[in-house]
Formats: C-alpha cells, sequence, structure tokens
C-alpha cells in the first residue's frame, strides 16, 4: 500500500513538475537566433536597382527604364521604347519586353504587381510619346507561358491595358 502511495505521489510530483517547466517557458524571451531567424524572414525591401539592372536604363537612343516608384500598391515603370523607323511597334514590343518582364520575376523574388508606362520616340526625336500602358504580376507570369506569347498574344494577355495614339 505505501509503495503504492509512493509511486502515485512521485508521478504526481513528475507531472506537476513537468507542467511548471512548461509554463516558465512560455514567458521567456526569445533566444537572440530565434531573434534573428525572424528579422531574417522579414519581407526585403524593394529597391529600384535590380529592376534596372534587368530592363536597363534609358537613354536618348537605347531602350530602358526611365523611371521606377515603388509604392505600396506595387511598382510603376516608365519605359521608353526606342523606335527604329523601320520597326512595327505591335510587331516587336512584344518579343522586346517579355523576356525582361519573365526575368524581373525570376531575379527579383519580392516583386509584385508592375505597371508599365511606355512611351516612343522615332529614330533622332528627342520627344517621347505615350504609347501603352499594361500591368502585369506574379501569378500571370506564373500561370502563363509567356515563351509562347512573345509575338502574337502579348497584348491580350497583358491587364489594363490602354493604348495612346
Amino acid at each position: 500500500k505505501s509503495t503504492k502511495r509512493a509511486l502515485v505521489f512521485l508521478l504526481a510530483v513528475s507531472v506537476l513538475g513537468g507542467l511548471f517547466l512548461l509554463a516558465g517557458c512560455k514567458g521567456k524571451a526569445p533566444s537572440p537566433a530565434a531573434e534573428t531567424a525572424e528579422k531574417s524572414s522579414a519581407p526585403a525591401v524593394l529597391s529600384p536597382d535590380p529592376l534596372y539592372a534587368v530592363l536597363g536604363k534609358a537613354d536618348a537612343d537605347i531602350s530602358g527604364a526611365a523611371d521606377i516608384q515603388i509604392g505600396e500598391d506595387g511598382v510603376t515603370i516608365d519605359y521608353h521604347y526606342y523606335l527604329d523607323k523601320e520597326q512595327d511597334f505591335d510587331k516587336t514590343f512584344g518579343p522586346h519586353i517579355a523576356p525582361k518582364i519573365r526575368e524581373l520575376y525570376a531575379k527579383v523574388k519580392e516583386l509584385g504587381p508592375v505597371a508599365f508606362d511606355v512611351s516612343v520616340s522615332d529614330l533622332g526625336a528627342e520627344v517621347w510619346k505615350p504609347r501603352l500602358h499594361f500591368a502585369v504580376d506574379r501569378k500571370m507570369i506564373v500561370e502563363t507561358d509567356w515563351t509562347k506569347l512573345l509575338d502574337t498574344d502579348f497584348f491580350q494577355v497583358v491587364k489594363d491595358l490602354k493604348t495612346f495614339d
């Protein structure tokens, strides 16, 4: 009888000790390693630098991003497309920009929605004229086989397409 009581008593003390130990750990401050892991899992701040690296910077006769604005709702890119007099915008712009968009989403993991405002300039002209606006997002890039859309379907696939003449 006394051995049974001693075993029950020891079991009860062990269970209570374990409960107190667990309760004590809950209020404990996180370790420095845990804090570092928590900080590193915070979303990265998006910078325009990797976007310029993929798109290039526009110049008088070079296509590229003229300006990149990063906001809470996404990124807006003013893109200058240098159009040679012999080029047809509708046929050349899709194959020009689609690989760059694909590369942007592959290299910049934190990139969300992007709106493009595209302006064109004829050979020798210094005036950039608004030509079109469109938007893309990561879901569209993931769900769409962009390699097949370069020539024929680019303008049908992008979102919020607006053209200006």
